[in-house]
């Protein structure tokens, strides 16, 4: 994807944004019905002796299974009370919902939702992710989904909340393009550490992945200038880089931002034309259903 046509489909995110910011649709405690697979990833290295099973897979119910579906791989931030499958039901929050409704809906392509789970050394962002191997994590997803779905290798999103975008050499700062498979399709980072070395780990990336980073100003200081100054230093012309603060929304903006920037980056990564083409009528959308 080019710089200039990734420019061109952004171009009314902020729009939308600014309509959705106020209202969170998604209730990610809600029960999901959606078919979730559960199966080992490195279980010994990122889990506690007695947990198992650290890898989950959301398969959708609608679609073309003989079409190989893309892959959005979520990892979360830091887990201090060693939930696993954070975000995917554990600790009674859960982004299923959110994507089985903008694939029932038609809004975007069919995807798997996939994520591994760390709950040990996983308190601290320093060691939260280290050593996370991007395309072992999709072998492991493929041998999972086998028989049920096809995945798109060439077509691998990576994405990650709060601690997975606070370590400059791990999580979503890996060096996992370096075994010369394909490239993510784009690096989604949500209210992560800005501050010069993390600027720095997300310029080292390849000129070919975008990042679209959201952030908000609220729980914790951070730098954003620092962070700015060192992603672009020496930036390639064609490399895309989307940082976006937005407002504070909610009791926990921290943990509300995640939902709202997800669905933004889904619709452009995912989106079909006919309906990403009209972003206002899908925020007021949004916004109706919040209200």
């Amino acid at each position: 994807m080019s710089a200039a046509s990734f420019s061109s489909r952004l171009s009314w995110l902020g729009r939308a944004l600014g309509l959705a910011v106020g209202a969170v649709a998604v209730a990610w405690s809600a029960p999901c019905d959606a078919k979730t697979l559960y199966f080992p990833h490195q279980d010994a290295r990122f889990l506690h002796r007695f947990q198992h099973n650290g890898g989950a897979a959301v398969v959708p119910e609608t679609g073309n299974f003989a079409e190989p579906m893309p892959l959005v791989v979520f990892l979360h931030g830091t887990n201090p009370s060693a939930e696993p499958h954070m975000w995917l039901g554990g600790g009674g929050k859960d982004l299923r919902p959110l994507a089985k409704r903008l694939i029932d809906s038609g809004e975007v392509e069919p995807f798997v939702l996939a994520a591994p789970s760390q709950t040990k050394n996983a308190a601290l962002a320093a060691t939260v992710w280290r050593g996370f191997d991007l395309n072992d994590f999709v072998d492991d997803v493929v041998r999972a989904t086998d028989g049920k779905v096809k995945i798109d290798r060439a077509r691998v999103v990576l994405a990650g909340h709060s601690g997975a975008g606070c370590n400059p050499s791990g999580g979503l700062a890996s060096d996992f393009w370096s075994a010369g498979v394909p490239l993510p399709l784009a690096l989604v980072s949500i209210d992560p550490c800005l501050d010069r070395k993390m600027g720095g780990a997300f310029a080292r990336r390849p000129t070919e992945v975008p990042l679209l980073l959201w952030w908000q100003p609220a729980i914790w200081i951070r730098h954003p200038a620092n962070f700015e100054a060192a992603l672009t230093k020496g930036k390639p012309e064609q490399r895309v880089d989307r940082v976006r603060e937005l407002p504070p929304m909610g009791a926990n903006p921290h943990e509300a931002i995640l939902p709202v920037a997800l669905e933004s980056a889904l619709r452009e990564l995912l989106g079909n034309d006919a309906t990403s083409t009209q972003p206002e009528q899908q925020a007021e959308a949004k916004t109706a259903r919040a209200d």
